[in-house]
């Protein structure tokens, strides 16, 4: 897919066919410091669980604060510490203007378009993380299924679960595709470990890990980029942030989904 955006516009895009609006959310879990900031008169309120969120206003987030929204298909949004964030009414957009979130849609629900400054990504039924460094440079990570970024431009790119871009700060051009360890990684994150009920797509998750051992043990893997490089921008759990040794990630046997195949875009 292709999409012309006005300027110089980043984002990551997830599409379906005539999906309806992602313009509202519910609030289904809140950690610390969340607030709710009104498009109409910048009246700044804090959020509350259930409670609606709707386009155009913003939700923001304290430090060590992150925050889980609910669409009405099941479409979930996880927003991590220091981020602002919206929904763009009548589409499926939404803009990220800093901080990092993780964006999840179920096969054939519809999707959404994660904008910042310069470029898109079209993905079907997939998990992803995106993220605003600190020079103002974009990264995308696709967890699970598959992903097209496309600059502002036209150019573009595909990346499969493990693998990760950054778009440079003036929006015109890629760095390098770097591939990176899932299980090593998933579980270090905040935006995937740190809420109190399980991703929806974990199971997914955990089967394009599975695929990535499988083909790490046959030979067939790439070097992995290291973790702390591919967690850069992104909230870890305490216990690992001062460590270097991978910890233990999932036990599929209690999925309850065994034999699941990882999603297809």
């Amino acid at each position: 897919m292709k999409f012309q955006l006005a300027g110089l516009l980043l984002g990551v895009s997830v599409v379906a066919f005539a999906a309806a609006p992602l313009a509202e959310s519910t609030f289904t879990e809140i950690i610390q410091d969340v607030n709710v900031v009104t498009a109409s008169d910048k009246t700044v309120t804090p959020a509350r669980k259930d409670a609606t969120f709707k386009a155009p206003d913003l939700v923001r987030t304290g430090p060590d604060s992150r925050v889980e929204l609910t669409a009405p298909d099941q479409t979930i949004t996880r927003i991590g510490a220091n981020t602002v964030f919206t929904f763009e009414p009548g589409e499926r957009n939404l803009r990220l203007e800093q901080g990092s979130l993780l964006f999840s849609s179920p096969t054939g629900k519809g999707g959404g378009t994660i904008k910042n400054r310069g470029t898109a990504a079209a993905v079907l039924g997939t998990t992803l993380i995106c993220t605003v460094l600190p020079d103002r440079s974009f990264k995308t990570l696709v967890l699970e299924g598959q992903g097209k970024v496309t600059l502002a431009g036209g150019r573009s790119i595909v990346l499969n679960a493990g693998e990760m871009v950054i778009v440079r700060p003036d929006g015109n051009d890629f760095g390098p595709v770097m591939i990176f360890n899932l299980q090593e990684l998933a579980s270090r994150l905040l935006l995937v470990a740190g809420f109190s009920r399980p991703l929806p797509s974990l199971p997914l998750l955990a089967a394009a890990i599975q695929v990535q051992t499988i083909q790490t043990a046959a030979g067939k893997g790439d070097r992995f980029t290291p973790w702390q490089v591919a967690a850069k921008g992104l909230d870890l759990n305490a216990e690992d942030a001062a460590s270097s040794q991978k910890p233990s990630f999932l036990n599929l046997q209690n999925l309850g989904r065994e034999a699941v195949s990882p999603s297809q875009p």
